[in-house]
């Protein structure tokens, strides 16, 4: 983590990666909109529907239902008893059980595996040279707290089903090291578990990463639920691979700030978040 750190900053070569300017433009200056492939808002919905079609027309039959019910309790003992689980698989697949029926039953058996993503245990940067940009903005990080009356508090979230955790640990750290109380609770949270998170944490920012694509989707269910919880006023950022036509769709929408792959300055992306939590706060001037 050390190493992609002083990477982003600058502080380690790294050839093509941060150093030589390549004749074609890089990933990240490049205008997101134009490279992307789009996913349609509505293909959730339509995936939904589908296996609810697909369920309804296998328990259209009395036979139908049995042989499913019949391959779910036999996973299930199987799953128990300890024996291989394939035989059971197939045969649930074969009496059409869903993907997410097969699953569920081994999750009722065997509990739900959280990796162990986090940052308590991660090295980030310990020494700031004086007067350079981390020491800089550590000294904002404490005098806006200590205008508030209290330590600065950021939750990172990563809410849906992305699994890359690497860049949310890395902004997770970074905030850290920058004299930021973070809260970091690990993947795939639903909005609800992060508006309950910020609730109880009395934080002062919520950032969202999000690497999935489902940024127009997750977002506005969270701010949703922060208006419902009487959080309303509390600033949202987010950064992924966000295009700026959603990116402004986003700002629109109330969220305080948009972090792309451009933005790949760890303190920069700091000393924003000061910005951010000073701007919602009411606090004039710079620190």
């Amino acid at each position: 983590m050390q190493h992609g750190q002083r990477l982003g900053d600058g502080e380690r070569s790294g050839g093509g990666l941060n150093e030589k300017e390549p004749a074609e433009t890089h990933p990240r200056k490049a205008d997101v909109d134009d490279s992307r492939q789009a996913v349609e808002h509505d293909v959730e919905a339509k995936a939904a529907a589908a296996v609810v079609a697909w369920r309804r027309d296998r328990d259209s039959t009395e036979s139908g239902r049995a042989a499913a019910q019949s391959a779910l309790a036999r996973l299930v003992n199987d799953a128990k008893s300890g024996v291989n689980l394939m035989p059971a698989s197939l045969e649930a697949a074969r009496a059409r059980v869903t993907t997410g029926e097969w699953a569920q039953a081994l999750r009722d058996v065997f509990g739900e595996y959280r990796a162990p993503t986090g940052v308590s245990g991660s090295v980030g940067v310990a020494i700031a040279d004086v007067g350079g940009d981390l020491s800089q903005v550590r000294e904002r990080v404490r005098a806006t707290g200590e205008e508030l009356g209290t330590r600065l508090r950021l939750l990172v979230g990563k809410p849906g089903l992305d699994g890359h955790s690497n860049g949310a640990e890395q902004v997770a750290v970074r905030a850290r090291d920058a004299g930021f109380e973070v809260i970091y609770q690990g993947i795939r949270l639903t909005p609800e578990q992060i508006v309950a998170a910020a609730v109880a944490e009395d934080v002062h920012c919520v950032g969202l990463s999000i690497l999935s694509g489902s940024h127009m989707e997750l977002v506005p269910r969270v701010m949703d639920g922060l208006r419902a919880a009487g959080a309303g006023d509390l600033p949202v950022i987010v950064g992924g691979i966000i295009p700026e036509s959603d990116a402004e769709a986003l700002r629109q929408l109330g969220v305080a700030a948009v972090f792309t792959p451009k933005d790949f300055g760890l303190t920069q992306i700091m000393g924003g978040i000061v910005d951010v939590i000073r701007a919602s706060r009411g606090l004039n001037g710079q620190t």
